[in-house]
């Protein structure tokens, strides 16, 4: 079903095909401020501790999966 797109909407994750650049996932730590929740962004622009997750996700009928590259 996720495959295929059966469901309404995406989510986009940093790293993945759809936002290949990790660099624009500063823009989104500078926005949310995830040290209130105690996660920051790494020098190697991860995001510690270990199983912490951000993305962007679109609740949207038209959105799609697709390669930005």
């Amino acid at each position: 079903m996720l495959r295929d797109q059966a469901c309404k909407g995406s989510r986009y994750s940093f790293g993945c095909p759809a936002c290949p650049d990790l660099e624009d996932r500063a823009k989104l730590v500078e926005l949310l401020k995830p040290e209130r929740i105690v996660v920051h962004l790494s020098e190697e622009l991860q995001l510690p501790p270990e199983q912490s997750t951000d993305a962007l996700v679109v609740h949207h009928h038209e959105a799609k999966y697709f390669n930005a590259s």
